[in-house]
């Protein structure tokens, strides 16, 4: 099969930019797209954000045109917008929430999957991709099943217990081979393992003013109490070197829920959410990633590779596989659990610290890693990662 036509559609936003799985989602319609493939997308308006979003706020930074759709007789919601972004249309279904959890009203459900049985009907895609573990989701797999769209389910995490949430997905996606070994041995689910794709253009700084040791979306189960004490240490010790803390899902003051003095810091320096991640690596001469969830990939961590970035992660899910053989991987103890606000002591943190300080100083080891970062990178070539994907949708599409 010649893949032509790809459609995306989940409940989840498209075009939200705190979210990798919607990252994930935009690269791999774009490289598509790149590739000569007519792709389109249709989401809801639900984000990642712990706050309430509005669709404005989102849509605002794009700076593309935007149109309001046809409106569908008797459909909540009446209006529904559109517009290209990256060669690929999309369509945005407002919600009256951004929260996943309050996308309950059975109307808005029954619109978003009006608005996308619509869509299948005119632009007959020979491939669905989604992801999601909302009700709403498996019905939209079985939507297209129902039209005979084979469906590629997405996975970005291990929070799925159960085989039957694929019972409609044509075949399985998932970012790293840890997670193909996950699910394989917990529900012996199969799977193919192709890594998220990275855009240059899109999260590469072409010009870098490296400052700061970055942590980027500063959430508990991200390591913000580690980075909390990785502060404390390098302000008693080296109050020089600046910490940057970018907002993500959860805002720059979620360190405060850390049970840790963090009053007296003056080396913490605060950035907001932004749609484009190169100011942030522009910015960034070392990124932390103390993730204490198990990553099935480290969107953030390959980003930082790509910027020739020297990444200290820990050993978390699928970390060291995205790292390679370059940055550095550290062990923290089982105690620091995703839901911990308990700050590892001084001496749990010391390898992360001693680190620092030796690429704060160390002008050679600190160009020997990053050229390593720069080289391990190159798992990521566009190229080579959208073949793989087009391989991948040729073998799963429908034929003409």
């Amino acid at each position: 099969m010649s893949l032509k036509r790809l459609l995306f559609a989940s409940i989840h936003g498209y075009i939200d930019p705190s979210s990798g799985a919607a990252w994930a989602s935009r690269d791999v319609l774009e490289l598509m797209a790149a590739r000569g493939v007519e792709c389109r997308a249709i989401s809801a308006g639900l984000l990642s954000y712990e706050r309430e979003m509005s669709v404005e706020e989102i849509l605002k930074p794009l700076g593309v045109p935007i149109r309001k759709a046809a409106p569908m007789a008797g459909m909540y919601p009446a209006d529904s917008l559109e517009f290209d972004l990256g060669g690929v249309g999309v369509t945005l279904v407002p919600t009256a929430s951004s929260q996943a959890e309050r996308f309950v009203d059975p109307s808005e459900m029954n619109g978003f999957l009006a608005r996308t049985a619509r869509l299948i009907d005119e632009f007959r895609p020979q491939v669905m991709l989604t992801y999601g573990g909302h009700p709403a989701s498996f019905a939209l797999m079985k939507l297209a099943r129902s039209r005979d769209v084979p469906v590629v389910f997405h996975l970005h995490n291990l929070a799925y217990p159960s085989r039957s949430t694929f019972d409609h997905a044509t075949a399985i996606l998932v970012p790293s081979e840890y997670c193909r070994r996950h699910y394989l041995q917990q529900l012996a689910l199969e799977s193919t393992a192709i890594p998220s794709p990275l855009i240059p253009e899109r999260m590469v700084a072409p010009v870098r003013d490296p400052r700061y040791v970055t942590f980027i979306n500063p959430q508990l189960s991200k390591g913000a109490a580690v980075v909390a004490r990785i502060a404390v240490e390098l302000h008693n010790r080296r109050p020089e070197i600046p910490l940057l803390i970018v907002e993500g899902r959860g805002a720059a003051d979620a360190l405060k829920a850390v049970r840790l003095d963090l009053s007296e810091l003056r080396n913490l320096n605060r950035l907001p959410n932004l749609p484009n991640p190169r100011a942030i690596y522009r910015l960034s001469r070392m990124l932390l990633v103390p993730s204490l969830v198990r990553e099935t990939f480290g969107r953030v961590a390959a980003e930082g590779l790509a910027n020739g970035i020297p990444v200290l992660a820990s050993d978390r899910g699928a970390l060291p596989e995205t790292l390679g053989d370059a940055g550095f991987v550290f062990t923290l103890p089982g105690r620091c659990t995703p839901q911990s606000v308990e700050a590892p002591t001084a001496h749990e943190v010391a390898p992360w610290v001693a680190t620092i300080e030796r690429l704060w100083d160390d002008s050679a080891w600190e160009v020997a890693h990053q050229e390593r970062a720069s080289v391990e990178s190159r798992r990521w070539d566009p190229d080579l990662v959208a073949d793989r994907y087009l391989s991948f949708f040729n073998a799963h599409g429908r034929r003409d």
